[in-house]
């Protein structure tokens, strides 16, 4: 089936909310070098600017979270907001994408994982199309970078890079530390900066080890019952 003959449905439903993303704000992203790229989120959130974003980076970089944060305050703003989490697409259908081309702002999440799924690619581009003749916005992540990502659907990987594509810069120390911070402090846990300068010199430095890392103690220390220090730290990642 042609990308854009798929149905439009004459009575979309609106607001359509998919996905838990009442947790994570914009006020707790951690910019970082990517102040430029959350400032243009924050446009797109209030309305100031219609606009297709394509964010990219490596695992751990934020991107769920900006997402999540970026239909959080759209819907605060009173905009009409759905949040896609393909990671969950076995849990999903592609005629859910059918009626959301009327919403102000739609946010896929992890687009990579509809890599050989024709007709959820076929869906994305006909919402993509319809997004951008309503001029509403969505914004789109990935590991991969819009001309690097395994799709087949061709129509949908050349509007990838139409409006603006972004990569998500890497956080430095100084961010990672406030990060491991705020994280710990989620799950309702401290860690001394003795223990993240430890955590940082000895794991992988990518913030998707290091969060693996962070659960990992939560769950020790909690079945445990020990103090988080160096030498239980260094005994857990050393097992």
């Amino acid at each position: 089936m042609p990308s854009d003959s798929l149905p439009h449905s004459p009575s979309p439903q609106i607001p359509f909310q998919f996905g838990d993303f009442q947790k994570n704000d914009l006020a707790s992203f951690l910019a970082g070098e990517n102040k430029d790229l959350l400032k243009l989120v924050n446009l797109i959130t209030s309305k100031e600017k219609n606009h297709s974003l394509y964010l990219w980076g490596e695992s751990g970089t934020g991107k769920s979270h900006l997402l999540q944060a970026a239909c959080k305050q759209a819907a605060e703003n009173k905009l009409h907001v759905a949040y896609i989490p393909l990671k969950q697409l076995s849990e999903l259908s592609a005629e859910m994408l059918h009626d959301l081309g009327e919403l102000d702002l739609v946010c896929v999440d992890d687009i990579e994982y509809v890599a050989g799924q024709i007709e959820w690619q076929q869906g994305l581009t006909w919402l993509y199309n319809e997004l951008r003749d309503n001029n509403h916005s969505m914004i789109i992540s990935s590991n991969k970078s819009p001309t690097n990502i395994n799709l087949e659907v061709e129509d949908l990987k050349s509007r990838l890079g139409w409006d603006q594509a972004a990569q998500i810069k890497s956080p430095g120390d100084d961010v990672k530390i406030q990060i491991l911070k705020q994280k710990a402090n989620a799950r309702s846990f401290e860690l001394s900066d003795d223990v993240i300068e430890f955590l940082i010199r000895r794991v992988e430095r990518d913030m998707g080890s290091l969060i693996e890392v962070l659960d990992k103690i939560d769950h020790a220390s909690l079945a445990a019952k020990r103090k988080i220090t160096i030498p239980f730290v260094k005994e857990l990642i050393n097992t």
